[in-house]
């Protein structure tokens, strides 16, 4: 973006909770974002009463570039852009961030895609590889995958010099049984739910949930105060064996689905696992995210598991990685 360092870009990610909001600078082809400020969505009655509040505390800087993602899909182009968020008041629209920031063209996006975007930009020091080290083939498609609060799916496509990032809806695909046990946890949810996607069990509720399914075939009853953090604390004691294996099942079935993503996209840049459950599990010491079970199942694809088993797969564990992405966004506007 011409002029981009001579000013600030200003970058937004947006939840139903929290929103946080940061400076970043473009100085020599790197990009540096500052500790985002985050206020508590339901502390302003609209984006651009925190918006406005965000740039008075950091005096209002001159603002050369705007990059802001939310939960959910974007509606509308241009200045009419918006994301409708489920658990927000807010009007997340292109046009307020223009309307606010006096930025011409500022970029709304999924919160995936900005995590995307954010993947060329990643030192090595930021990244944990899942089994054994493999080589991205370079300018080939990239996939995302991320447990959270549900399950996000994007992918990265390069083209005409351009980093393209292209969200979806994959965490709402079909769930699909590798084995008995998985095809008897399935039809035991299809009974409660009806249609019964990844994003049932691979995401937070989706932990409780899975463990709940289990509970009951083994014809015991479930704790309704159990959260996921308990559940991947019992299953890091070893003091329960349900969760451990809700665990070991959970990341099975993230390998499974991460290997219908690498299908589908062609990802031989390599896929990336972003979201908090995985990173948080990492973070909170070896054991619990089972890299040979994933890595296992990300392989287990018939005749193409020679193909896979060359697709790198790498943990994101850089916090702030979808602010970096929507200043990169910000920048090449």
């Amino acid at each position: 973006m011409s002029g981009a360092d001579e000013g600030s870009l200003l970058v937004a990610d947006i939840g139903g909770t929290n929103a946080r909001f940061a400076l970043a600078s473009a100085r020599d082809g790197r990009i540096s974002v500052a500790p985002p400020t985050i206020y508590r969505t339901a502390d302003f009655p609209a984006l651009e009463v925190a918006l406005g509040r965000f740039l008075d505390e950091a005096g209002r800087p001159r603002i050369a570039g705007v990059a802001a993602c939310a939960a959910g899909p974007v509606e509308g182009r241009g200045a009419a852009a918006h994301i409708a968020m489920t658990n927000c008041p807010w009007d997340v629209t292109a046009g307020t961030l223009s309307q606010v920031t006096g930025a011409a063209k500022p970029q709304l996006m999924n919160d995936f895609a900005a995590l995307a975007l954010a993947i060329p930009g990643l030192e090595t020091s930021e990244l944990s590889p899942v089994g054994p080290a493999r080589i991205p083939v370079a300018g080939e498609p990239v996939g995302l995958i991320g447990a959270g609060t549900g399950l996000g799916i994007a992918s990265l496509v390069f083209g005409g010099g351009r980093e393209i990032a292209v969200p979806g809806e994959g965490g709402h695909a079909d769930l699909a049984a590798g084995d008995d046990r998985e095809a008897a946890v399935i039809a035991h949810l299809r009974g409660r739910f009806g249609h019964v996607s990844a994003e049932r069990v691979l995401s937070g509720p989706g932990l409780v949930t899975l463990y709940g399914a289990l509970a009951s075939l083994s014809g015991k009853e479930t704790d309704p105060a159990l959260t996921p953090s308990g559940i991947a604390e019992r299953a890091r004691r070893g003091t329960c064996d349900i969760a451990s294996e809700t665990v070991r099942l959970f990341c099975g079935w993230l390998g499974a689905v991460a290997g219908d993503l690498a299908l589908t996209v062609g990802a031989r840049g390599g896929i990336y696992i972003g979201g908090g459950i995985v990173p948080g599990w990492l973070a909170g010491g070896p054991g619990l995210f089972s890299e040979d079970v994933f890595r296992a199942r990300f392989e287990a694809k018939g005749r193409f598991n020679a193909w896979l088993s060359r697709i790198p797969v790498h943990v994101i564990r850089r916090e702030d990685a979808a602010l970096l992405g929507l200043a990169r966004a910000a920048r090449n506007a």
